[in-house]
């Protein structure tokens, strides 16, 4: 079990982790984009949208809005690509903090999340299906700053320090509101335990 993972165990619930597959690309491909040619441009999208895609998905909780802060997390990059400095950080990196910013932006509330199956490369057995739904709901409730740091720790399974990078908070600070948000979570599930508890003992009597 992951450290991420085990984290949640006392609440005897996972966040279902998608491990990044892409590799970073070499410089040649961001030097070709910086020259304006088409189908790097074309090979950088390909190789990041999943990741953009999902991260804002899981920020907003809504298919069309997500797709539109895909696209204007390209645009920015289209944008920015030349002040991008690879001593600072990968380029996954400043993908995820462009994508969190545009999707805090987008929206201030948050609306109810549709079965992550729709977002993952593989679909979970229907037991598996409910849990990961009803920590998803719980997660929903958060405010934007804890649903920031729960979907790169728990989703995304970044470390802590690179977690502060995206963020650019102290490291302290992503520690601090992971355990606040584990707090909530746990409380909010717990809650949620027992009321389907007392819902299913109605039914029998």
């Amino acid at each position: 079990m992951s450290p991420a993972r085990s984290e949640l165990s006392g609440s005897k619930r996972c966040i279902i982790c998608w491990k990044q597959g892409a590799k970073e690309p070499r410089m040649d491909l961001i030097r070709r984009c910086r020259a304006g040619n088409e189908q790097a441009w074309a090979e950088l999208f390909h190789r990041y949208k999943n990741l953009v895609y999902k991260t804002a998905y899981l920020m907003l909780g809504d298919a069309d809005e997500a797709e539109d802060v895909l696209q204007e997390v390209f645009v920015q990059v289209y944008k920015s690509l030349g002040a991008y400095d690879p001593e600072k950080g990968a380029v996954t990196t400043w993908l995820y903090r462009i994508t969190i910013n545009c999707s805090l932006n987008w929206r201030r509330g948050w609306c109810p999340l549709v079965p992550l199956d729709r977002v993952r490369d593989s679909v979970p057995s229907p037991e598996g299906r409910m849990e990961e739904k009803a920590v998803w709901q719980a997660v929903d409730k958060l405010s934007g700053k804890l649903r920031a740091v729960v979907v790169l720790r728990y989703y995304w399974e970044l470390p802590y320090a690179e977690i502060a990078h995206i963020l650019d908070i102290p490291l302290g600070t992503v520690k601090s509101r992971l355990n606040l948000a584990l707090r909530t979570l746990r409380k909010e599930l717990e809650e949620e335990e027992a009321s389907a508890g007392t819902r299913l003992s109605q039914q029998e009597v």
